[in-house]
């Protein structure tokens, strides 16, 4: 690690005065401190692989920057008696052998994330945060980003990601109403509405049940009553019927206004409108040596079924999209710019959906990722949370910088900290940590997603000195 990034445990220190049961918290929490600051020394020298002497050389010095992504999960909330001080001095100590962070679920309530600056070192380390997301589906979370000062400088832009009008989010179904009474419909006469060719289904428990979402276009002639609470909506600048000095809005007057005129049912019965996220991206730009990077957080949507998991799958493709026109305008006046986006994506699995979709419009993930083969939660069976860069289409003009990623990989502090099963033979960990399961009537296994997360921090490390390549240019060129 860099000489001063580790984090100031001055804290721990034991006193005279020290009550038996706080000597021997801090002496537990020391000792787990030391077995995770190991682990995590390993685990990153294990990623190099067969790489050679030189390369691993370089990598212990400035020469690469670690980027992280981690979903600390309600981070923080007094859920199940919030977290306890030693989950934050852990929390810090597995931040501290990164170089800069991107954090998602981070809540309104910025106090346990202070205390984690606090330990890394105030004068070392910073953080640049979103306010909180409205809605129920934001949670009130922020985007954060949590760097080191002396390897990553912010440069002054940051910002959060807004759809234009014609690229809102939408469900699979599309913009309609309904009437909660039932729709009442007049077709004309003999009209069949069975559509040609199968249609999807599913049963269940001697149900029959659409697989899908049918749609059936109306014939000619429908009539379909409006629900209560549906209005009229003429635009400005109609031109109006006047009768005897009278405006005149009736049905013998319908004629001359009612090709200009909408209706707008309740809005409560319209499904399918327009959104922007869930939980806003936040994007922000840095710099490390000589590479200029923008990254993009994200914690998109995750519903459950169908409806659902279409939805997270469309904000993951509308991310994209946008973020693909950005850096192609970045690229277009700074080549050497590169767009990163990262985060929790909820995405399935490798060969679902919402992988391809991230994959989608320039946007690709590092092999060295996609070659683990374990997931990113807790459980290691999900592909939840990447890191993926855009490339550009075409060629721009030559540029000093590339990307070139080196080690990656996911670490599992569970089998060290908060232990259960085959990582705690004897139990340990669980039966130090029995009384409060038991006060907040919660399984172990779970109550500890609640101290850590139910994600793991995944990380890749990125070259950030050209300075070679740069001077071999200059000497090579006539």
């Amino acid at each position: 690690m860099e000489e001063g990034a580790m984090p100031v445990y001055s804290s721990l220190r034991i006193r005279e005065n020290d009550a038996g049961h706080i000597k021997a918290w801090k002496k537990r929490t020391a000792e787990k401190l030391l077995l995770l600051r190991a682990a995590l020394d390993t685990h990153i020298a294990d990623a190099s692989g067969e790489e050679s002497a030189e390369r691993a050389c370089e990598r212990n010095g400035r020469q690469w920057l670690r980027l992280a992504t981690w979903n600390i999960r309600e981070f923080d909330t007094l859920k199940y008696g919030g977290r306890l001080k030693e989950s934050l001095y852990f929390i810090a100590e597995i931040i501290s052998h990164f170089d800069i962070v991107a954090l998602q679920e981070v809540r309104e309530d910025l106090a346990c994330l202070q205390s984690v600056i606090q330990f890394l070192g105030q004068h070392e380390w910073d953080y640049i945060a979103t306010d909180v997301t409205e809605g129920s589906s934001g949670n009130r979370e922020r985007m954060v980003f949590i760097y080191q000062k002396n390897r990553v400088r912010f440069t002054s832009i940051a910002g959060e990601v807004m759809l234009d009008k014609g690229d809102l989010v939408t469900d699979s179904s599309g913009l309609c109403f309904r009437d909660a009474s039932g729709l009442k419909v007049e077709f004309p006469e003999g009209v069949t509405l069975l559509p040609s060719g199968d249609v999807p289904v599913v049963k269940r428990k001697g149900k029959v049940l659409l697989e899908d979402d049918l749609v059936i276009p109306l014939p000619a002639g429908t009539r379909i009553v409006l629900p209560e609470g549906s209005s009229l909506v003429l635009p400005g600048g109609t031109q109006l019927p006047v009768e005897n000095g009278q405006i005149a809005l009736d049905a013998a007057s319908h004629e001359a206004w009612s090709p200009h005129a909408l209706v707008r049912p309740p809005y409560d019965l319209l499904s399918g409108i327009g959104l922007q996220f869930a939980r806003s991206p936040f994007l922000v730009t840095f710099q490390a040596g000589w590479l200029k990077f923008i990254l993009c957080t994200v914690h998109i949507y995750y519903g459950t079924g169908k409806e659902g998991v279409a939805r997270r799958n469309e904000e993951i493709r509308k991310l994209t999209r946008f973020l693909s026109r950005r850096a192609e305008s970045e690229h277009d006046s700074d080549a050497e710019n590169f767009f990163f986006v990262l985060g929790d994506f909820n995405i399935v699995g490798k060969k679902h959906v919402t992988w391809e979709s991230l994959h989608s419009n320039g946007f690709r993930v590092p092999e060295q990722l996609q070659k683990i083969p374990a997931g990113s939660n807790a459980a290691r069976d999900k592909a939840y949370d990447q890191i993926a860069f855009w490339q550009p289409t075409a060629a721009g003009h030559p540029g000093t910088t590339f990307i070139d990623v080196g080690n990656a990989g996911i670490f599992d502090y569970f089998k060290y900290v908060f232990r259960w099963g085959d990582d705690d033979h004897d139990g340990e960990d669980e039966r130090y940590y029995a009384e409060k399961t038991k006060t907040h009537k919660l399984a172990y296994k779970e109550w500890r997603t609640y101290q850590m997360s139910d994600h793991l921090p995944m990380w890749i490390e990125l070259r950030t000195d050209f300075g070679t390549d740069y001077l071999s240019a200059v000497s090579a060129s006539d």
